[in-house]
């Protein structure tokens, strides 16, 4: 006995919808992991202040260590953030990090800048605002540090930041956070200095 036609017509279009649901769940749970933010590892430079730049130690997974003088309370670094996504981001900002106990480093504040090279000059420091950056394209940013030592103890260890959290948002749907490994650490010893220039 055959179908009747609505009836066949009924359950294509009941397919259809289930596959079409499937395709926008699977769609959007991809969108919204979307991370396309990176680092150039050789676009990058410290701000004044800095007390030794050692390069790559072991541990240190490649990448120079920068030791602020001591007694500063912030520290600049800049750095050439790259879209390796599909999509034009907007960065809006940084995710600030809870302060602890001293001794402590964080990121604080993203700044801009108005160099054409990666700089941390107080000079060339601008308020951020937003930045949208293009599929494949690329712009520097400035990340300041705040450094806490009021308190540390002389057997403290050295703390470190090797990442930050950037939010962003795109496709005008989409607002979400990424840790963006950075192509340096900056370390911050409380007592007895940087280390010695090798």
């Amino acid at each position: 006995m055959a179908r009747h036609p609505l009836r066949t017509a009924a359950t294509v279009g009941m397919g259809v919808i289930v596959v079409g649901i499937a395709v926008a769940a699977v769609l959007y749970l991809w969108l919204g992991s979307y991370a396309p933010l990176r680092t150039l590892d050789t676009a990058y430079a410290p701000g004044p202040g800095i007390g030794t730049d050692v390069e790559p130690v072991p541990g240190s997974g490649g990448r120079p260590v920068f030791f602020p003088t001591a007694g500063r309370t912030r520290f600049d670094t800049a750095f050439t953030l790259r879209n390796s996504g599909r999509f034009p981001v907007t960065v809006t900002g940084l995710s600030k990090s809870t302060p602890g106990p001293a001794p402590w480093l964080g990121p604080e504040e993203l700044l801009a800048t108005t160099s054409s090279i990666p700089s941390a000059d107080p000079g060339d420091l601008l308020p951020f605002g937003t930045l949208r950056i293009d599929a494949g394209d690329t712009a520097t940013v400035v990340v300041r540090f705040a450094l806490h030592c009021t308190g540390a103890t002389a057997g403290a260890p050295d703390v470190y930041a090797d990442a930050v959290r950037l939010r962003y948002r795109y496709l005008s749907l989409f607002t979400r956070t990424q840790t963006v490994r950075l192509p340096f650490a900056v370390t911050l010893r409380c007592f007895g200095g940087p280390p010695a220039i090798p």
